[in-house]
């Protein structure tokens, strides 16, 4: 199999603060399709498992507007520019839950979906303890602080109740290991 041709210009709108992106490419029979993609080109996100001393998950409880339930995440976010992956994870886990960890593990990069320009960067640390109960938050999260068991938070990526099941897979072997300590 080939990679399509992309064919230029590419046309960006900005909708919120989401960003669609709309690309037209060559497919392999000849004819053109233009589709619709979201986040800018190239744009990096970090999120991190965190764990405690007493090997629980630092989760960050929070409303979702696409699937409208409440579910516990991981910290992350927008990596800023110029800033290392794992500086992004260990101040997005501070700017969130107050956490500050010991040690952080790059897991590694995943795509979300076929139609998200963005890469995700994930990051298992360790070692982690509360520094502040201070949060740091955009005015749009309201984010809640919880610790749960490892067992729930794999029960929670295979029972649908978070959206980064990606990282959970990258870390899972590592996270069953810490569990049977």
């Amino acid at each position: 199999m080939q990679a399509w041709k992309r064919i230029e210009p590419t046309t960006k709108a900005k909708i919120g603060y989401r960003t669609v992106v709309t690309k037209l490419f060559t497919m392999p029979n000849g004819k053109m399709a233009d589709f619709q993609t979201y986040d800018n080109e190239g744009q990096e996100y970090a999120g991190v498992i965190a764990v405690t001393t007493d090997n629980k998950v630092v989760i960050a409880r929070q409303f979702r507007p696409g699937p409208e339930k409440i579910c516990d995440e991981i910290p992350g976010g927008f990596v800023d520019d110029a800033e290392e992956f794992t500086t992004t994870a260990a101040r997005e886990l501070k700017e969130e839950t107050g956490y500050a960890c010991k040690d952080i593990e790059y897991l590694g990069p995943i795509q979300k979906d076929c139609y998200n320009n963005a890469t995700w960067h994930y990051f298992l640390a360790t070692g982690c303890t509360l520094e502040t109960s201070k949060q740091h938050l955009d005015d749009t999260e309201y984010v809640e602080i919880d610790t749960i068991s490892i067992e729930q938070f794999i029960d929670n990526a295979l029972h649908d109740k978070m959206t980064d099941h990606a990282a959970v897979l990258l870390a899972y072997d590592k996270l069953r290991a810490m569990q049977n300590k």
